[in-house]
């Protein structure tokens, strides 16, 4: 398998996960004006942006060529296995949310 596209993939789901977590907080906070459903709405924005960097970061480094190869493979299992967690994780917000 090849970790560097997984760790894009993983971090594309995250982006649709953290939209419809968006959608749902944005929901929320025409109901309950607060501090808090602002800040919900604020985090999952800032992670947004953290995926969305993290693809291009990605795209950037596979198109770099074969000078930097080496240091890519040998750090792609580990954004890999952290875009994994966030996908549980979102997952999981993502569920709890709805209910």
């Amino acid at each position: 398998m090849d970790f560097m596209l997984g760790a894009a993939a993983a971090a594309l789901a995250n982006i649709g996960l953290l939209g419809g977590i968006i959608a749902m907080y944005i929901q929320s906070l025409r109901l309950i004006r607060s501090y808090f459903t602002w800040g919900l709405v604020i985090v999952a924005s800032l992670f947004i942006v953290q995926n969305i960097v993290i693809v291009i970061f990605w795209s950037n480094l596979y198109a770099a060529g074969p000078a930097i190869k080496d240091i890519v493979d040998a750090a792609a299992p580990y954004l890999f296995a952290i875009n994994m967690a966030q996908s549980g994780g979102l997952a999981v917000l993502f569920w709890i949310t709805r209910k």
